[in-house]
This record gives structure tokens, C-alpha cells and sequence, in this order.
């Protein structure tokens, strides 16, 4: 669950608590300024009341961040049943709060909790409807088997389109909010990962190959003189160089390896199970194609300067090091190639070691 799911769901348990405090709240002072109700429905009241407040207490101070949705559909349950078993069944006002639960479970919960929610409510209905005759009402109103039968089939079906409905919406927000964290993690201009789909990406890297014992290796690539091509023929030129220069990073990569903007005019490159020696031979491979794009109509040619920082085959007694450290080597490369004068692969210290290994 990401952190911005994990929030949604706070604040929503949150809201949802602080409704169902206030909701029977109200309801239990109301119970005391109707006469000819018995003193049991009262106390019901007043047991719900604190209940419900304690669980608002307890999901606003985030102790139990995984039980949140649990305990406010506990809630929903374990205030609501006493009241439909004492106030006639089926035929209880409070009823009409049944084909809410499940919808609460789908913007709470999961897809499997909502059903099982919306299965146990329906078998409760059931069972309600056959022993009709046998739970009291003490609100004192007359018992109609006919009308009982007929609401029964209806409430049913309106807990079963209400526990439908509830996963297509939580269905449909799941899937939004997939699409939301791959647009967040793609670079708009170039459609390659940015920074952020980059960090995400170069983790997964590091623990599978620490798993695997697999080398991993990065390129950081910065295009030579971007600033002057800019100055000399446009932001829209710079622009369309750049697409045509993440184009033919891609081309020359293969499907596993990670490719990225890392911003405005860098590149970063992650070659999966690469060894130091694959590692120069890419790297110089895309130097040359670079070398060879007509990035732009009547425009100069543009060279790519490139820092490589290799992982060898993981030791376990060696600790692997964090994303930004690797990028932090690869980048000393790459300025160390640009002082060194510039359309040149460089190699981190490590690296080097490795390569003439």
C-alpha cells in the first residue's frame, strides 16, 4: 500500500467514525423524548454512543493503522444487529443502514471483505425473514408476515446492489490510482521513468540482485553543450534533440533495462545483470550512436559524455549500497569524463578495478 493510499484510508475510516459518533449520538438523545419506548433501546443508545467513540478515538490516534477499516465495520455490525434483533427484524427502521455497510467495506476495505460483508448481512436478512415471529419489537409496532416476506426480498437485493456496486467503484479507484503512480513516475517530454519512477525501479534492482547475487550496473549520461545547442537553435530544437536522443537510448538498451531521465539534459541508464566489462561495451555503443543522430534539421551534431558505476556479483559479506550511493559514483564519473574533455565513457573507481578484471 502506498503512502498516499494509506492516508486516503485514514481519512476516510476518520470521517466515516466521526459520522456514525454524531449519527447515534443523535439517535440516543432522540430516544429520550420518545415516551413509550422501553428503557433497553435507551441503554443500547448510550452503549453505542461510547462504543463509537471510542473507536474514533482510537483511529485518530493512528496507533492501529491496519485494523482502522476493521473496527469501523465492527462498529457497523455491532451496533446495528442488536437493533434490528429488538425493534421487529426486517421490519426494523434501522434496516435501511444494511445497504450502506457493504459500500463502507468497498471504500474501506477490499473486493473480499466487501462480499463477505454483503454475505453475512444477506444470511442475517434470512434468517430474520424465517423466525420473523419470533424476534420482539419494542417499538410496539403491529408484525405484517406478508409485508415482511416482501421487504425481506427487497432488502436483500438492495445489500447485494449496494455490495455490487461498492467494488466496481473501489475496482474503478484502484485501478485510477495505478494509473496516477505510473503517469507520477513517467518523464512527460521524453516518455521515459523520471526521478521518481527511477528511485522506485533502481531499489526493486538492488534488492533482487542482493537476492539473486546478480551485477548491476548505471550509466549516467548528460548531452554535451546542451545549453549552447538551446542557445543556438531553440527550446523547441532542444527539445525535439532530446526526445530523438531518449529514442535511441531505448533502441540500443534491451527490454529489461531501466531507462530514464534524470533531468533536463541527464540521462541514467540501469543495465540488469551487466558485468563491468558488458558495461563499457554499451556504453560506448551508445556514445557512438548519439554521435550519429541528426538531432535536429540543419542543427550540429550532439555527443553524449558517460559515467558508469558498476555493482559486481553480490558478496553477502559485503553490504550492497543504497540507489542514491550508486548514482552518486556514477555521477563523479560523469564529471570527471566532462573535465577530462567531454564525448567520453569514464569509469567510477570500482568500476574500472572490475573492468580490467
Amino acid at each position: 500500500m502506498t503512502g498516499l493510499d494509506a492516508d486516503y484510508r485514514h481519512r476516510t475510516t476518520l470521517r466515516f467514525s466521526w459520522a456514525m459518533l454524531i449519527l447515534f449520538s443523535v439517535g440516543a438523545v432522540g430516544r429520550l423524548f420518545v415516551q413509550y419506548l422501553p428503557d433497553v433501546l435507551i441503554w443500547l443508545g448510550v452503549v453505542n454512543v461510547l462504543l463509537s467513540l471510542a473507536i474514533y478515538l482510537i483511529i485518530r490516534s493512528k496507533r492501529y493503522p491496519g485494523a482502522e477499516s476493521a473496527l469501523v465495520l465492527f462498529l457497523c455490525l455491532f451496533c446495528t444487529i442488536p437493533l434490528y434483533l429488538s425493534t421487529g427484524g426486517v421490519n426494523s427502521q434501522y434496516v435501511y443502514f444494511m445497504t450502506l455497510i457493504p459500500m463502507m467495506a468497498a471504500l474501506l476495505g477490499s473486493v473480499r471483505l466487501t462480499w463477505t460483508v454483503c454475505v453475512v448481512q444477506i444470511v442475517l436478512i434470512f434468517f430474520m425473514n424465517m423466525y420473523g415471529e419470533l424476534i420482539p419489537d419494542l417499538t410496539g409496532f403491529p408484525f405484517m408476515e406478508d409485508k415482511t416476506r416482501v421487504r425481506a426480498v427487497w432488502l436483500m437485493l438492495g445489500v447485494f446492489i449496494g455490495s455490487y456496486f461498492g467494488v466496481y467503484f473501489r475496482k474503478v479507484y484502484d485501478e485510477q490510482s495505478e494509473l496516477l503512480d505510473k503517469l507520477a513516475g513517467i518523464d512527460h517530454l521524453t516518455g521515459l521513468l523520471n526521478r521518481r519512477g527511477l528511485k522506485i525501479r533502481l531499489d526493486e534492482e538492488l534488492q533482487r540482485s542482493k537476492r539473486s547475487g546478480s551485477p548491476l550496473s548505471v550509466l549516467m549520461l548528460d548531452v554535451d553543450f546542451f545549453k549552447q545547442f538551446n542557445d543556438n537553435y531553440g527550446h523547441a530544437a532542444g527539445d525535439e534533440c532530446l526526445i530523438k536522443v531518449a529514442r535511441c537510448l531505448r533502441k540500443h538498451t534491451r527490454a529489461e533495462d531501466i531507462v530514464s531521465r534524470y533531468g533536463g539534459e541527464e540521462f541514467l541508464i540501469v543495465l540488469i545483470n551487466a558485468d563491468g566489462q558488458e558495461t563499457i561495451g554499451v556504453a560506448e555503443k551508445l556514445r557512438q550512436a548519439i554521435n550519429e543522430l541528426d538531432p535536429v534539421a540543419g542543427s550540429a551534431k550532439v555527443s553524449v559524455t558517460i559515467g558508469v558505476a558498476s555493482l559486481p556479483a553480490a558478496d553477502p559479506l559485503i553490504t550492497l549500497p543504497h540507489a542514491e550511493d550508486l548514482i552518486r559514483q556514477a555521477d563523479e564519473a560523469l564529471y570527471r569524463g566532462k573535465e577530462g574533455g567531454r564525448n567520453r565513457v569514464e569509469l567510477a573507481d570500482h568500476a574500472a578495478g572490475m573492468a580490467s578484471t
